[in-house]
C-alpha cells in the first residue's frame, strides 16, 4: 500500500505520454488534437490526484482535491465531445450553443468543487494515502458521470452500426468497450460504493481507470492507423516519390528544399543546396528573372517554361520548369515552388 501513490504517478505520466506521442505525429488532424486535450486534462486530473494523495497534511490534500475536482468534472463531458467528432457529428457540435450546453454541468460542479467543502464530508489518511469521503452533493458529480460516460458508449456504438469502413467499425467498438470498462468499475468504486457504504472498501481507481481509457484510444489510433495518413505524411510521400525534380526557394530565391529526384539530377548532395541562390543553377540569368517576375509580381502560374539549367560542375540540362507561389492558409506569400523535368534524351 506504501507504493500506491507511485502507481498512481507513473500512471499519470503513461497517460501525458499517450498524449505526446499522438499529437506530436499527427497534430495535423482535428481528431488527434482533441485526443491531445483530453489526455492533457486526464494527466492534470491524475497529477492533482497523486498530490492528494501524498500530502503533508489534510488540509492541503483538501485544497489539492478541490483543484483536481475542476479536471476530473470535464473528463467525461471531454470525452463525450471527442465521441461527437470520431462520429463526425459536425452538424450537432457547429450549432450555436451547442458547446456551451455540453460544457454547461461540469462548470457547475467546479464551482461546487471549489467551494469549500460542499463536495466532501472529510479527508482521511488510509494505508494507501489520503483520500476522500464524499458528501450527498456527489452524486450530482456520479450522475454526470454516468450521462457522458454512457452517451459515449451511445455514439460510438451507433457509428460503428452505420459505417460502411470495417476499420472505422473496429476502432469504434474498440474504444466504445474499451473506455467503458474502466469509467464503470471508477464509478462503482470510487464513487457509488463510498456515498452508499459511508467509507472506502478498496482504494481508488480513477488514476488507473484514465490511464486504461487514453491507452485504449491510443492503441485503436495505432493499431488501425486512424490518423497514419495526415497531410504532412501524404505531402512528404508524395513529394518524394514524384517522378520530377522539385525545389523550393523563399521569396529571395534562396532554396529551401529539394527532393531526391532534384539531389540526382544536380548531382550534388541537399546540404550543399538548401541556401544556394536558385539563379545559380539557370545558365540564362534573364529567363531566371523573368519567371521570377511572373510568379512573384504577376502572381502568374507558369506552365513548361523552357530553360537551360547547370549542375554545380557545370553540366547543361535542357529543361521545362512549372512553377508557382506557395502560401499560407490565409493566402500570405511564403516562397515558391518549382517542378522542374529534364528533357534531355
Amino acid at each position: 500500500m506504501m507504493l500506491f501513490p507511485y502507481f498512481e504517478l507513473l500512471a499519470s505520466i503513461f497517460t501525458l505520454l499517450f498524449a505526446f506521442s499522438i499529437f506530436n505525429r499527427h497534430y495535423e488532424n482535428k481528431l488527434a488534437r482533441f485526443f491531445g486535450r483530453f489526455a492533457l486534462i486526464a494527466f492534470l486530473a491524475s497529477i492533482l490526484e497523486y498530490s492528494v494523495r501524498i500530502a503533508f497534511t489534510l488540509e492541503l490534500a483538501a485544497w489539492l482535491n478541490r483543484l483536481s475536482g475542476v479536471f476530473w468534472c470535464l473528463i467525461f463531458p471531454v470525452y463525450a465531445h471527442f465521441c461527437l467528432i470520431f462520429a463526425k457529428k459536425d452538424d450537432l457540435l457547429s450549432r450555436k450553443g451547442f458547446l456551451a450546453l455540453l460544457y454547461l454541468p461540469s462548470v457547475v460542479l467546479s464551482v461546487l468543487f471549489l467551494a469549500g467543502n460542499v463536495m466532501f464530508i472529510r479527508h482521511e489518511i488510509y494505508p494507501f494515502g489520503i483520500a476522500t469521503q464524499p458528501s450527498a452533493f456527489y452524486w450530482l458529480y456520479a450522475l454526470q458521470t454516468v450521462v457522458f460516460a454512457a452517451w459515449g458508449f451511445i455514439i460510438l456504438n451507433l457509428y460503428s452500426s452505420q459505417t460502411q469502413d470495417k476499420v472505422e467499425r473496429s476502432q469504434a467498438m474498440l474504444i466504445a468497450y474499451g473506455s467503458m470498462v474502466p469509467a464503470v468499475i471508477g464509478l462503482i468504486v470510487d464513487e457509488i460504493m463510498p456515498l452508499t457504504m459511508g467509507y472506502r472498501l478498496f482504494p481508488p481507481t480513477c488514476v488507473f481507470g484514465l490511464a486504461v481509457m487514453s491507452l485504449v484510444i491510443y492503441v485503436a489510433m495505432r493499431k488501425y492507423a486512424l490518423f497514419a495518413i495526415s497531410p504532412s505524411l501524404a505531402a512528404d510521400i508524395i513529394i518524394e516519390t514524384m517522378p520530377d525534380s522539385l525545389l523550393v526557394t523563399d521569396l529571395e530565391g534562396r532554396v529551401l528544399l529539394l527532393n531526391d529526384e532534384a539531389q540526382k539530377l544536380f548531382h550534388i548532395e541537399k546540404e550543399k543546396i538548401v541556401g544556394l541562390p536558385i539563379d545559380e543553377l539557370f545558365i540564362e540569368k534573364d529567363k531566371y528573372y523573368k519567371l521570377y517576375d511572373q510568379i512573384v509580381y504577376k502572381n502568374l502560374e507558369i506552365e513548361r517554361f523552357s530553360a537551360d539549367l547547370q549542375t554545380p560542375r557545370g553540366e547543361k540540362i535542357p529543361s521545362l520548369i512549372n512553377a508557382n507561389k506557395m502560401r499560407d492558409a490565409l493566402g500570405a506569400s511564403l516562397g515558391v515552388v518549382y517542378v522542374i523535368r529534364d528533357i534531355r534524351g
